[in-house]
């Protein structure tokens, strides 16, 4: 892990920094809603032409910010006049603040998609030509990322920002050779490693609504697989919709179609986003081996907080809360861990 610096800019400056940004790349920033849709929706990631409207501090998105590199549709190549075409996804963006949840869900994709023996060329793309900036966040009741250890990003980033309170100014970490690149302007001065760290430690003193517990989480999950007490009951509430799989930030299933001609001149593929808690993703020609909502449910969480960490050691999940936010019944998994431990916990 690289070893960080910390540099210092004022509010003002950081507006000029951002401005001048983007006059070199594509910026895609959270930004206020407005309408209905602010109901239940208040900031989303978007491309922004100017720095007007661009939020540091906000609570988190409906959509995470995986969708830039990892979209929820995307074409994977076309075939015509025997040829095939493979679409451009090398344009440097940047992602400008970024929770540390969501940063912490990047190294989960990172694992799934750039690790290993096969690999994903289209998200590697996307993740080398994207220049990640955090920021610190607005916890909400739902948030339970302390639990989860995603409430510090430790790597992953280019910059990171965090807020000096009662200064007009914020404290810059370094997490990489582009951060470093980016900040060799005047604008940013040089920052005291324990000062800077003893501010963002500060901005990490808050308390969870509710904690979860994730000692020997892995093996209670487990031993609950069988335990229809819970599931069933949980199979009750839910509705089957995929909410709280298409809002998840570590959730990576998807599905790959190909759309032909009726001459078959014309062929594209495509890949686009796919839920294990949908009545579809387990259609095979015998029929459905998870008919039902409660083994769906069971499906999700059981990969989250079994199989997840026991393919690559982390759980897939970063407590960003998005899945209680956004289910129309309120289903909790911090509740359904909590009960998990209950009976199943030893």
């Amino acid at each position: 892990m690289r070893k960080k610096d910390y540099k210092k800019i004022r509010r003002q400056e950081l507006l000029s920094f951002i401005t001048d940004l983007n006059e070199k790349y594509t910026i895609y920033a959270p930004a206020k809603n407005s309408g209905p849709v602010e109901a239940t929706n208040e900031f989303t990631f978007r491309e922004m032409e100017t720095v007007e409207g661009i939020s540091l501090k906000h609570p988190p998105t409906m959509i995470p910010p995986k969708k830039y590199f990892f979209p929820s549709k995307e074409t994977l190549f076309t075939f015509e006049d025997s040829r095939v075409n493979v679409p451009p996804t090398d344009e440097p963006f940047v992602l400008l603040g970024v929770h540390a949840c969501d940063i912490n869900s990047f190294l989960i994709l990172d694992k799934m998609f750039a690790h290993g023996e096969h690999r994903d060329p289209y998200y590697e793309r996307r993740r080398e030509n994207g220049i990640v900036i955090g920021s610190d966040c607005e916890p909400t009741e739902t948030c339970f990322c302390k639990s989860m250890g995603a409430d510090k990003a430790e790597e992953g980033f280019d910059l990171f920002i965090t807020d000096i309170p009662d200064e007009e100014a914020y404290i810059v970490t370094i997490g990489s050779a582009t951060g470093e690149e980016l900040t060799s302007t005047e604008a940013f001065e040089h920052v005291d490693r324990e000062v800077a760290e003893d501010i963002i430690d500060g901005s990490l003193e808050w308390e969870e609504e509710v904690t979860v517990g994730t000692e020997n989480l892995q093996k209670m999950v487990y031993r609950a697989f069988d335990d229809d007490t819970i599931w069933e009951e949980l199979g009750n509430r839910c509705l089957g919709c995929g909410n709280c799989t298409m809002v998840c930030p570590c959730c990576n299933c998807f599905d790959v179609k190909d759309e032909a001609s009726l001459q078959g001149e014309h062929v594209k593929r495509t890949r686009t986003w796919n839920a294990c808690t949908l009545l579809e993703f387990a259609e095979v020609a015998g029929g459905n081996f998870r008919s039902s909502i409660a083994s769906r449910y069971r499906n999700w969480i059981y990969d989250k907080y079994r199989i997840f960490p026991k393919e690559i050691e982390e759980f897939g999940c970063v407590g960003c809360g998005r899945c209680i936010t956004y289910c129309p019944v309120r289903i909790d998994p911090r509740e359904v861990i909590q009960e998990v431990r209950e009976k199943h916990g030893r």
